[in-house]
C-alpha cells in the first residue's frame, strides 16, 4: 500500500514536470493578464514585462506582445529539447492548480507578520487592474528572475568559475534572490525602499527558487500569481 502511494507520488511528480503541464498551468493567468489589460485599455503593465519589453526593444524588437512572445517560444524550445510527451491528464492538471495554491497559501501565512509587499507594476492601476497585473507579475517576474537570471547565475558558476554544483546553486539562488527584491525598487514606478518589504522579498524570491528547482516553472509562476492575489485582496 505504502509501497503504491510512493510509486504514484513519485510518478505525478515526474511527469507534471513536462512543458505541456506548466504551460496548461500557466494559460489561465497569462490570459487573464494580457486579455484584461488588453480591454482595460492599460497603460500600465507588470515591471518584469516592462523590462523584457524594454530589452527586446533595445535590440530592435517593438511590441507590446514582445514578452508573451518571449513565453510561447521559450514553452516551443522546451518542448523540442525535451522531447517530452503532449498528453495531459486533467486530474493532474487539478492537482497542479491545488498544489500551486498550497504553495501560495504556505508563503502567506509565513509571511503574516511582515510587512506587506506586492508585486512592482508601472503606473496607478485600479483595484481590478491591480489583480490582473499580479496574474502577470507571477508569469514574468518568474521568467526574469527564476527562467533566465537564476539560469544565467548557475552557468557562469559551474562553468566560469568552476564551483561545485552544491555551492553554485546556493550561491546563485541567494544573489538571483537579492536582484528580485531590489528590482522592486528601481526606477520612477518603484517603491520607496524599506529593511521590511526588501528581506520579505528577498526571502520570497528564495522560497520560489526552490519550488523553481523542485517543481519547476509552471508551479512556481502560478505559486506566485496567487500568492500575490491572495495579498492583494487582502489589502484591497
Amino acid at each position: 500500500m505504502a509501497a503504491g502511494v510512493r510509486s504514484s507520488l513519485r510518478k505525478y511528480l515526474s511527469d507534471t514536470r513536462r512543458p505541456i503541464y506548466s504551460a496548461a498551468l500557466v494559460l489561465p493567468f497569462f490570459l487573464v493578464y494580457h486579455l484584461g489589460t488588453y480591454f482595460f485599455g492599460a497603460t500600465y503593465i507588470n515591471g518584469a514585462d516592462a523590462l523584457i519589453i524594454r530589452i527586446l526593444s533595445a535590440l530592435s524588437v517593438h511590441s507590446v506582445l514582445a514578452s508573451a512572445l518571449v513565453l510561447i517560444l521559450c514553452f516551443v524550445i522546451w518542448q523540442l529539447r525535451t522531447r517530452a510527451s503532449w498528453d495531459l491528464d486533467s486530474g493532474k492538471l487539478l492537482l497542479l492548480f491545488v498544489e500551486s495554491l498550497f504553495f501560495a497559501m504556505l508563503l502567506f501565512f509565513i509571511f503574516a507578520y511582515f510587512p506587506v509587499a506586492h508585486s512592482r507594476a508601472t503606473g496607478d492601476p485600479g483595484r481590478i487592474q491591480k489583480l490582473i497585473l499580479y496574474c502577470g507579475a507571477g508569469i514574468y517576474e518568474e521568467l526574469l528572475f527564476r527562467g533566465f537570471l537564476l539560469g544565467l547565475l548557475m552557468l557562469i558558476a559551474t562553468r566560469l568559475l568552476r564551483m561545485k554544483r552544491t555551492t553554485a546553486a546556493v550561491s546563485s539562488a541567494l544573489l538571483a534572490a537579492l536582484l528580485f527584491a531590489l528590482f522592486h525598487y528601481l526606477g520612477p514606478a518603484g517603491d520607496r525602499f524599506a529593511w521590511g518589504t526588501f528581506l520579505q522579498r528577498a526571502g520570497g524570491g528564495l522560497y520560489f527558487s526552490v519550488l523553481f528547482v523542485t517543481r519547476g516553472f509552471g508551479v512556481t509562476a502560478a505559486s506566485h500569481a496567487f500568492y500575490d492575489v491572495l495579498v492583494g485582496l487582502l489589502m484591497l
